[in-house]
């Protein structure tokens, strides 16, 4: 069988490829599926906000209609004051959206599309659903490593358990 110093060094290799392999990509899998997650909650916010917008929009337009035709009530829509986020979270400006019936919508690599209301709530839905997927993915990769390392771990238990039992034979 094998002696101490052949179970030290399998020992040794296992534990390095516990710490330089499997738990680098462990943090990797679970820092992708926080950020996964994280644009699921963004994505929610804004369809929240967006469906919000779209309700105002349409009391005000059910409110201020005093014998106009709709569709000339509807070009009048109120401008819409806010502030908007232009430093993740840590600076914000105010700012007059003049036409709130429309929005751009970050859709990914740098590129804003501009919707309508009810189009953007369209996309963000169809975004969700893919994002869903992703977020589950990950998860799952995730614990696979996960149980990997649990695995390398339990190994490197039972070489260590064999090295006392090889010098006291």
């Amino acid at each position: 069988m094998a002696s101490a110093n052949e179970l030290h060094e399998k020992i040794k290799e296992y534990a390095s490829f516990i710490s330089q392999t499997l738990q680098p990509q462990l943090q990797t899998a679970v820092d992708a599926r926080d950020a996964t997650d994280a644009d699921i909650s963004e994505y929610t916010q804004l369809r929240n906000k967006l469906q919000y917008l779209e309700n105002e929009i349409k009391s005000d337009l059910s409110s201020s209609s005093t014998g106009e035709s709709t569709q000339s009530s509807a070009k009048k829509c109120k401008p819409l004051e806010a502030l908007v986020d232009i430093s993740h979270g840590t600076v914000y400006c105010r700012a007059v959206i003049p036409n709130p019936r429309t929005v751009y919508v970050d859709v990914g690599l740098g590129f804003m599309v501009e919707f309508t209301l009810q189009e953007a709530i369209g996309f963000i839905d169809k975004k969700l659903k893919y994002l869903d997927e992703v977020s589950k993915h990950r998860a799952s990769v995730a614990e696979g490593i996960a149980r990997d390392v649990e695995d390398a771990l339990e190994l490197l238990e039972e070489l260590g358990a064999e090295i006392p039992d090889r010098d006291t034979a």
